[in-house]
């Protein structure tokens, strides 16, 4: 098995691109997204040239991810392991927020409006704040990092590409999920995924009332308890 996430993801792409990765819900707004493990990685070379491309990012350096559960927070996250970077629960040198603007970056801040398919802000943001929306999708999506992380390369706080890859469960279930992903009690459940073949539907805002039939569309395996 790989021991950085960067090749343990690009694996999952080769063994099964085209299938269902990450499928998600918001209840509040009726939006569904699917994204197979060959789309997921396209935004993920595109979210990691911008980072690398337009912020400067650099290898060794911190990123902040402060979104609610939803699928950008996967992307954000391998997107910056893919550039050498670390995800820290603490204040990083660029912050990655959603339309709260509830953390600021030392460097940088990007803001994701949470629209369908990672679209811009409708109106102007306040100064030093990015917008992802406006700015990924000029990027490539087929992303050469020029220092790739190695196996003990700090990953998230302090847990380097090893350890988080050597302490998840694989998981080869369709599950269904409300958990942040990204967060440090999360994390290990999505390299879990990325290690075991499985897939996620990532649910916020769920409406119990819908939950029996959502599992029967989406062929569910198993619901993971927060």
């Amino acid at each position: 098995m790989s021991r950085v996430l960067p090749e343990l993801f690009a694996a999952a792409v080769r063994r099964d691109g085209g299938a269902p990765f990450l499928t998600y819900y918001d209840d509040a707004t009726g939006e569904r997204i699917e994204l197979s493990a060959v789309t997921t990685a396209n935004w993920v070379a595109k979210t990691a040239n911008l980072l690398v491309d337009e912020y400067d990012l650099e290898s060794g350096e911190t990123v902040a991810i402060g979104l609610p559960p939803h699928w950008l927070g996967v992307v954000w996250a391998l997107s910056a392991w893919s550039a050498g970077a670390s995800l820290t629960s603490g204040t990083g040198a660029l912050a990655i927020t959603g339309p709260d603007f509830a953390i600021r970056g030392e460097r940088e801040t990007v803001a994701s409006a949470l629209l369908p398919l990672g679209g811009r802000f409708r109106e102007p943001l306040p100064d030093g704040i990015h917008d992802y929306g406006a700015e990924v999708y000029n990027h490539p999506d087929v992303f050469v990092p020029f220092d790739p992380p190695s196996p003990t390369s700090p990953a998230y706080d302090d847990r380097t590409h090893d350890d988080l890859i050597s302490t998840a469960e694989p998981v080869a279930d369709r599950i269904l999920v409300t958990r942040d992903l990204v967060s440090p009690e999360g994390v290990g459940l999505l390299v879990g995924v990325i290690a075991g073949g499985g897939s996620i539907v990532l649910c916020r805002n769920l409406d119990a009332s819908k939950l029996e039939r959502r599992l029967s569309d989406e062929k569910v395996d198993r619901v993971v308890e927060d």
